[in-house]
């Protein structure tokens, strides 16, 4: 399954108007939240819901990922860095607001085929996803 990472900053204002779009793009295609179903006040059930994509961020400026960051050329921000199981790493770019079609077609380029897929228009636009 493919996993995206997004490098971030809390300093960096195009990180925080690329998160919204990023966390909407998960919300869609990642895990969902653990569901559980109960009886009479017990859990019998509890599952995570496994999305076509797993989705992750990583902090550029707290201290305990400084040299992490530092060893995956994570210099711009906001950087994405997509791993795809055994393969490991396949892709890895600088990708603000600007240039989200970017990560729309490397995610369709590198996911599973299963469920929902996303679209990429000839002019770069990406449908059902347009509010993204």
């Amino acid at each position: 399954r493919l996993s995206v990472v997004k490098v971030y900053a809390s300093w960096c204002k195009t990180c925080a108007v690329f998160d919204v779009r990023y966390r909407k793009l998960a919300s869609q295609l990642g895990d969902s939240a653990p569901s559980s179903k109960t009886t009479g006040g017990s859990i019998i059930d509890q599952q995570t819901n496994n999305g076509r994509v797993r989705f992750a961020e990583m902090q550029f400026d707290d201290p305990n990922n400084e040299e992490m960051c530092r060893l995956l050329n994570a210099t711009k921000l906001p950087y994405i860095l997509m791993y795809k199981g055994s393969k490991g790493k396949v892709a890895d770019f600088q990708c603000g607001p600007a240039k989200f079609q970017m990560l729309l077609d490397a995610v369709n380029e590198y996911a599973d085929p299963e469920g929902a897929v996303l679209v990429a228009g000839a002019a770069g636009g990406a449908a059902g996803l347009a509010t993204v």
